[in-house]
């Protein structure tokens, strides 16, 4: 498992380099640096009959690190987090959310509306009320969820469809259904053009997405230590020596390695 995280000022770059066992989900090392050519630089320390045996590489849709496929790591293939495609999806969604929003009166009753029921248009549409009814601001009458979602997206049907694909794309990662993921490409009219983005994005990346769904790995382990690394961050009040910062992430994450340690 692989991704980034900003560590500290006198790092190599601004973010750096991170990486997990995806079978163990044990931390193996923090870099000072995310670029291709240090990473590849990096990698080639490792012998080639190690590097030969990295199988799956999950990462976010960051260009950068599929790259290492074939030139450092030859038997590898590349799997996008499952969360990373979500969150791609439901930021599309918010933009158009926001983008229509802002197209109406700010004292029209659908402006409010939109602006205040936002929590629930991001809901999976599977997980939203049906059966509690109850007042609601900006609404006259009693509504449950569902009655609020519908009221909500027969503000303008751009945001309907977008929606309508949304929820489509989510439920099929849910279930690993890879089959009604790609349908769902097909009956794309009418979104929104910050949607259209997303889906394209999402089929320059169809080859890892479909890796995606045929293995059980994520990124969730890697994203859980990421908090832990920035709690050792905040209790050190920060931390001056990219080195140092290095060497007490290791040793609270209990690596026991003494290569690790000691490699600059």
């Amino acid at each position: 498992m692989l991704d980034e995280i900003k560590t500290t000022n006198n790092a190599d770059e601004t973010m750096s380099f991170e990486m997990m066992d995806a079978e163990t989900h044990e931390f193996i090392d923090l870099l000072p640096f995310r670029s291709i050519f240090k990473l590849q630089r990096h990698f080639r320390h490792y012998t080639e009959s190690a590097r030969q045996r990295v199988k799956i590489i999950v990462t976010d849709m960051n260009y950068t690190y599929p790259k290492l496929v074939g030139t450092v790591f030859p038997n590898a293939i590349v799997l996008i987090d499952r969360f990373h495609i979500v969150n791609a999806l439901s930021r599309a969604f918010t933009k158009t959310r926001i983008r229509i929003m802002k197209g109406l009166p700010t004292s029209s009753r659908q402006y409010r509306a939109l602006k205040r029921y936002w929590k629930l248009l991001l809901q999976p549409v599977e997980d939203v009320d049906y059966t509690t009814y109850h007042k609601w601001t900006s609404f006259s009458h009693m509504l449950c969820a569902k009655d609020v979602v519908d009221q909500l997206l027969s503000i303008d049907p751009e945001l309907k469809a977008t929606y309508q694909v949304l929820n489509n794309l989510r439920q099929a990662i849910k279930t690993n259904d890879w089959n009604n993921y790609n349908a769902t490409f097909w009956h794309t009219e009418g979104i929104s053009p910050e949607m259209q983005l997303t889906l394209k994005t999402l089929k320059e990346h169809h080859d890892e997405i479909e890796n995606t769904f045929n293995y059980p790995y994520t990124n969730g382990p890697l994203e859980g230590t990421n908090n832990k690394i920035k709690a050792i961050k905040r209790a050190g009040f920060g931390y001056k020596s990219f080195r140092k910062f290095r060497v007490r992430v290791l040793y609270t994450l209990h690596i026991k390695t003494k290569k690790v340690l000691i490699t600059k």
